[in-house]
């Protein structure tokens, strides 16, 4: 089915309005696509030459999206391998708390997923006698203005026997699956291919449903391989308005959860496969997530681990100053709800899946998600991340998954796993209904064939070769 012009002139629209939130120079763009004809060779000629505009000189960030240039923006001081010693056994049992984690995160909050923001959540869950939030969400409130999702309420209190599908955590699944059949040196393009082979139709919003539908007519040449070089990023580009949302930052906890200790070839990683559908902000988000999970594997302080995220990111980019920003806040107040309010009054007009004010909720969870003796406290993380409101699971799965790593799976209260079953439900095909703990022993035994595959101590120049290259060799 054809798409109506209306929605391809839309889409620009939206994409210029983007470009110059980025610092680009979009003078006379609009006019531009006034004057286009109702014509998709026209549409498809205007949407091309809207890929590379020119950035304004007074623009005062430098925000590249190719691997090389971040690097290159990246601050001078920086651990791109955390030193200390984990032994196996409580790395497995980190690796295992991350996935539960992000799975427990994820459903808490997926009944909440209507763009509600706290104080919505707050008048629901008063209604009910459950403000803070400490459980699973009541399916019903006398006080609610809507009721909760109603193909959610397997995720609500008295009703959870498994993890419910979500395309959150498809994403996990994918991460994993892209490793084991591609290895770590994986591509882009084969990141992209799994998504053809193994996320059903529907099953993505956002620019992963554009750049979804877009794979489909492009499929593929010969053999079976999409673009390359400067000509795949024109096609990420391509009809994007959405480059900078939250889509990407939820895809980047496999990257981190198999790279224990090595935020560098963490990002490396979620760059590969964030650059599918993202640039600068939404890139950045997905390789902040997997660097400062890779931290959490050493980082007892939430705050160390959000720091060694940022520092894998540029310096200089608008990311990086609101994950700084907000963590100053968190650290300042040292009271969740007194952040949020600067969060929600900077940010908060972005809204569901606004990628600077959900990062920035992440990091007020976390920093305000200590006990008073110096412990991560999981339950508290993955609450207080729901109840900030916006998009309720996705942000709820990112916290959830560093919290689970940071406290270990033995330390996750069993008020929240007895329900689950250690069973998850996905749509991801060849899945299906399994278990949690066969899901988390196969994301362990892959950071072993990781980490023999990249030593901790393999320089950056290596880590590019494998991800240029399809050549799956472990290093023994």
């Amino acid at each position: 089915m054809l798409i109506p012009f209306q929605e391809l002139r839309k889409t620009c629209a939206a994409r210029i309005r983007m470009l110059h939130t980025q610092g680009h120079d979009v003078t006379g763009l609009e006019e531009n696509l006034a004057a286009v004809p109702d014509s998709y060779d026209a549409l498809l000629a205007y949407g091309k030459s809207i890929i590379d505009v020119p950035m304004r000189p007074d623009f005062p960030y430098h925000e590249p999206n190719d691997l090389g240039g971040i690097r290159l923006e990246r601050p001078a001081i920086r651990q791109d391998v955390i030193p200390g010693f984990i032994n196996e056994m409580e790395l497995r049992d980190k690796i295992y708390g991350g996935v539960y984690g992000r799975m427990l995160g994820c459903i808490l909050g997926k009944p909440f997923e209507m763009n509600m923001t706290l104080a919505d959540i707050r008048g629901y869950l008063e209604g009910t006698g459950d403000w803070p939030l400490s459980d699973f969400a009541p399916a019903y409130s006398p006080t609610q203005k809507e009721p909760l999702r109603r193909d959610c309420m397997e995720s609500t209190r008295g009703h959870v026997t498994h993890v419910q599908a979500d395309d959150d955590l498809n994403y996990l699944v994918l991460g994993l699956k892209v490793l084991e059949q591609f290895g770590p040196g994986f591509r882009t393009q084969d990141m992209a291919y799994l998504w053809k082979e193994h996320i059903p139709y529907g099953w993505n919003w956002g620019p992963e449903h554009t750049r979804y539908c877009l794979m489909s007519g492009l499929w593929w040449d010969h053999n079976n391989r999409l673009p390359e070089g400067k000509e795949w990023d024109d096609f990420a580009a391509l009809f994007n308005d959405g480059e900078e949302l939250i889509g990407a930052m939820i895809r980047g906890d496999a990257f981190g959860l198999v790279n224990p200790g090595r935020p560098a070839a963490a990002a490396e990683m979620a760059w590969r496969d964030g650059r599918l559908t993202h640039a600068k902000t939404g890139l950045y988000a997905e390789m902040w997530v997997a660097a400062a999970l890779s931290a959490a594997f050493h980082e007892q302080d939430p705050v160390k681990a959000v720091q060694a995220g940022i520092a894998q990111i540029p310096a200089n980019s608008r990311y990086a100053a609101c994950m700084t920003e907000a963590l100053d806040w968190a650290l300042h107040d040292r009271d969740w709800l007194k952040t949020y309010d600067r969060i929600n009054a900077k940010w908060g007009y972005l809204g569901f899946n606004g990628t600077f004010n959900e990062s920035a909720t992440v990091v007020n969870s976390l920093v305000n998600g200590v006990d008073s003796r110096g412990h991560v406290d999981f339950e508290s993380i993955i609450c207080r991340q729901v109840m900030q409101g916006w998009d309720c699971d996705s942000a709820g799965a990112t916290a959830g998954c560093l919290a689970g790593v940071m406290a270990g799976f033995r330390n996750i209260p069993d008020i929240w796993l007895s329900p689950i079953r250690d069973t998850f439900h996905t749509t991801v095909a060849g899945e299906r209904k399994t278990r949690i703990s066969a899901l988390s022993e196969r994301m362990y035994q892959m950071s072993r064939i990781v980490r023999a595959a990249v030593p901790a101590e393999a320089s950056e120049p290596e880590l590019q070769a494998q991800g240029d290259s399809n050549n799956f060799t472990i290093k023994v």
